[in-house]
């Protein structure tokens, strides 16, 4: 199966706030993409991170103040990197400054409120955008507090995958076509977690190759549902 990134209507939907986000120059700008692990926001934010040149940065559990602002400084090419919060969030600054690129923060769930407002001060000076990604507890983090969600311009949920999403994933990335009632049957049997879906489509290739067979059948779709893990 190949390696390809598909761009799913909540792709589409991210894409679309992130450009959003670049014309909102002059005030301070947060966002906020949420929804249930496996449905495709990280991957989504890896893309196009790496594709637009923004920053990417992973929250870690435990992460103090002076530990996530020394990571962004990493994620920033900021070199040496501070060894104290003062000089590390003036070097985010400056680099922020310069290159009015978003920046992207998953698994942002993980942050307290505390390092929510460190958040806010960063986009409050630089107005550079700063996407929080996360699964729903992210969004009821920034809702509590009404300075930070009157600064949030957008708040996008990863919704569960279609099945016009699968039909089209199932074909660019390994060849195959499905019937839209198999398409609907993977949809239903991951509960619309796209990492699931993509690995049944693996082993329905590896199936119908073992098969000598280019006709995807129903039993072959099952037999990969049952042969995958998933959760309770």
């Amino acid at each position: 199966m190949k390696n390809i990134f598909v761009h799913t209507q909540n792709v589409k939907n991210f894409i679309s706030a992130m450009k959003e986000s670049e014309n909102a120059a002059g005030e301070p700008a947060l966002l906020v993409f949420y929804g249930q692990a496996g449905r495709g926001k990280t991957s989504a934010a890896r893309f196009f991170a790496a594709q637009e040149g923004w920053t990417y940065c992973r929250a870690l559990k435990g992460w103090s103040e002076l530990w996530m602002l020394q990571d962004l400084c990493f994620e920033l090419k900021i070199d040496p990197i501070p060894k104290r919060k003062k000089p590390a969030f003036e070097a985010i600054l400056k680099s922020l400054h310069q290159t009015q690129l978003p920046v992207l923060i998953d698994e942002a769930d993980k942050l307290s409120d505390n390092l929510l407002e460190w958040v806010r001060d960063l986009a409050d000076k630089t107005y550079v955008p700063f996407a929080l990604i996360g699964e729903k507890l992210i969004m009821h983090k920034m809702q509590r507090e009404r300075r930070i969600w009157s600064r949030t311009i957008r708040a996008v949920e990863f919704e569960p995958i279609s099945t016009k999403d699968i039909l089209f994933f199932a074909k660019q990335a390994a060849g195959i076509s499905l019937s839209a009632n198999q398409a609907e049957t993977l949809k239903e049997a991951s509960e619309g977690d796209f990492r699931l879906v993509g690995r049944d489509v693996r082993r329905i290739e590896t199936i119908s190759q073992a098969n000598k067979s280019d006709r995807i059948s129903d039993e072959m779709v099952k037999l990969a549902i049952k042969q995958g893990l998933r959760g309770k």
